[in-house]
């Protein structure tokens, strides 16, 4: 962090988060903050950030309504089967946006599969006009839309089927950029502009999301370059998101090792939290991720009955030294290896990064069964280094 950065700190107000209370709805945010919510369904990874200026993120909004996996039994979704994801990822973004605030600012898809966009089944609503599914972020779109859509290779779209979470993503951004001004990018790698905050950046100083991989394209700090990744899962976009000391990193599915350990090198340093990749498979990965980051923090989230997703061997080898909160790990495996799941700090909710611009920061996780949010527990504070 420079000095100039330091002083401006030190000059603005002191502002802490709003006391939460066990058993009491989280307060909402609050100018000056950094929010980082993991919404928890079951049936989807989706994360949304407010801003220290209240400028808002989301990144994906998957949607496996309707979907059977044949190998796997599927968690417990929340807050009901009966509920799409997107409705509730609606229902939730709208009672924690900043007054007054419709529309999302951003939204991010890291790639395109459909625990990150949506599984295109016969149940599916679809548009009328636009001739796509309601499902995931097109169906969240028509309650809560947003500015610009961004992926990891528009225009340019990979192959793709007919009938396709992809198929029916190109339709969505196609029909919503000539009627009704959806604007659509492709993920800025090396860049800190993209996501930049939109309202008061005065309020955010030390603020940046940085664009570190796209499409197996990742800066190294000097320079693009391709490190070759040819699956989607290694393909997706990732970030490093900055407020004054405290640092989080996001990648998808990004599980690649030379992928992920190119990011690793560029970044380079501790952070203090970050969100698992591949809902925390992969293990000669999250060890070269682990060893460079150290995070305090760790958000994963994960939809099957699958001891090695999240993985059983990074739990027992980094859970004594990280700080481990999952939205939802099905009971059957932690009845079954109590021993591997016990110093985890949450195995299910919604869970809440909240960040004072100090750097210091609580993480919360509320009760996914409702529309209250009520807390569950409290951890912290942490401290940023």
């Amino acid at each position: 962090m420079s000095l100039i950065i330091s002083l401006i700190l030190t000059l603005l107000p002191v502002i802490k988060a709003p006391a939460a209370t066990v058993g009491a709805p989280l307060p909402g945010w609050q100018e000056g903050m950094l929010d980082i919510h993991a919404i928890n369904t079951g049936r989807g990874e989706c994360t949304f950030f407010i801003y220290p200026d209240g400028t808002t993120l989301l990144v994906d909004a998957g949607d496996l309504f309707g979907y059977d996996p044949e190998k796997y039994a599927p968690v417990l979704p929340r807050p009901s089967e009966d509920i799409e994801p997107w409705q509730v990822y609606a229902e939730y973004i709208r009672h924690f946006m900043p007054a007054g605030r419709k529309k999302l600012d951003y939204c991010v898809l890291t790639h395109f599969h459909i625990d990150h966009i949506a599984y295109i089944g016969e149940c599916r609503e679809i548009h009328p006009k636009g001739g796509y599914a309601l499902a995931g972020p097109m169906g969240l779109y028509s309650l809560v839309p947003f500015d610009m859509i961004i992926d990891r290779s528009a225009p340019d779209y990979p192959d793709y089927k007919e009938n396709s979470c992809t198929d029916h993503y190109i339709r969505f951004t196609k029909y919503n950029e000539k009627h009704s001004g959806l604007r659509v990018e492709r993920f800025a790698v090396g860049s800190d502009s993209q996501l930049a905050p939109k309202y008061k950046p005065e309020a955010c100083p030390g603020f940046s999301v940085f664009g570190y991989a796209a499409s197996g394209m990742v800066w190294n700090g000097s320079e693009i370059v391709d490190t070759k990744a040819r699956y989607e899962n290694g393909m997706s976009c990732a970030f490093l998101m900055s407020y004054g000391k405290f640092d989080y990193f996001t990648s998808g599915d990004m599980n690649q090792k030379n992928t992920c350990n190119e990011v690793a090198k560029s970044i380079g340093r501790k952070i203090e939290a970050m969100k698992a990749h591949h809902h925390m498979s992969n293990e000669a990965p999250y060890a070269v991720e682990a060893a460079v980051y150290q995070p305090k923090v760790v958000v994963t989230q994960s939809f099957y009955e699958r001891d090695i997703q999240p993985n059983q061997n990074i739990i027992k080898e980094f859970s004594g030294s990280q700080d481990m909160f999952f939205t939802n790990l099905p009971m059957t495996l932690v009845n079954a290896s109590p021993d591997i799941y016990k110093d985890c700090k949450c195995l299910g909710g919604h869970i809440v990064i909240r960040v004072s611009p100090d750097g210091d920061f609580f993480v919360y996780v509320l009760d996914d069964t409702d529309s209250e949010y009520k807390v569950k527990s409290i951890h912290g504070p942490y401290k940023s280094e």
